[in-house]
């Protein structure tokens, strides 16, 4: 007696297409992967970051699905609808489990056409400043200011806040200053406005990677004095005066490092003209 009936294994399907059924899948999903290595060492240096990794994965995608019709379809004779209706309450169950795996390719899909963000662009999500390293179809994969890689639901990306620093133009910068009571507030302002208009990190001072004639046109605004520091006395108090500072900058990255290279000059700049801090 035979251990295995090679006439049918599994109702209709036949042993010999049950393993060409196994064959075809495992074949699908190494082409599928060779095709994305190939794809995107021949475009990586004549493309766009955001260009050959979607191109590749569309081309990987694709063999997959074409891998796997052939497999199903073709080998198995496999009918979807007469799958799902025998299934029955199971078919439903089935699909309540793999709504949210769904739902994540689906919002993969409109964030890849309405592209919000790109990868290599910083954006803040959450609080978190990160960097775009790759967005898969199901998920975004980041990496915070300080190394640490973090993986985000497509979906919840759909439907969050998110902060685009990359396509923005300008980042606002707002700190607080308290001088003594006593301090001659109208030169502490002073100081610090040439502080600020000096600092070449701080608008309207043009960065050093020098914008296109286009960039100019469309995100500089025609009067360029909106974007000069701005400093008012936000309170008076009986042992204080809090000044209020605005001023803007290009690269969030460099957010921190600007603002304490205004604090140490401001530190120095106080001590030359003898004003107090509060």
């Amino acid at each position: 007696m035979a251990i295995i009936d090679t006439e049918n294994l599994i109702g209709e399907v036949s042993f010999h297409n049950f393993l060409l059924f196994i064959f075809v899948v495992i074949i699908s999903i190494i082409m599928g992967n060779i095709a994305r290595i190939v794809i995107t060492r021949l475009l990586k240096p004549r493309a766009p970051t955001s260009v050959y990794k979607m191109t590749a994965r569309i081309v990987m995608y694709l063999i997959y699905f074409a891998g796997f019709y052939l497999a199903f379809q073709k080998i198995l004779n496999f009918n979807i609808p007469a799958f799902l209706a025998a299934l029955g309450i199971l078919g439903i169950t089935m699909l309540l489990t793999m709504l949210p795996v769904m739902q994540n390719v689906f919002a993969g899909i409109v964030l890849s056409l309405e592209r919000p963000f790109r990868e290599n662009d910083i954006v803040e999500i959450d609080g978190n400043i990160c960097l775009v390293k790759d967005m898969l179809l199901r998920k975004t994969v980041l990496r915070s200011l300080d190394g640490k890689i973090i993986t985000v639901s497509n979906m919840k990306l759909m439907t969050g806040d998110i902060i685009n620093y990359s396509t923005g133009e300008f980042i606002r910068v707002e700190l607080k200053v308290d001088l003594r009571h006593d301090s001659d507030y109208g030169k502490a302002i002073e100081t610090i406005s040439k502080i600020l208009l000096e600092d070449p990190n701080v608008l309207p001072h043009v960065p050093k990677r020098e914008l296109s004639m286009i960039q100019k046109f469309f995100v500089m605004p025609k009067n360029i004095t909106v974007l000069e520091p701005k400093i008012f006395v936000s309170r008076v108090d009986r042992d204080k005066i809090t000044l209020q500072i605005w001023f803007w900058i290009w690269d969030i990255l460099r957010k921190e490092k600007i603002i304490s290279d205004f604090y140490e000059t401001l530190i120095q700049e106080f001590r030359k003209s003898k004003i107090s801090f509060g």
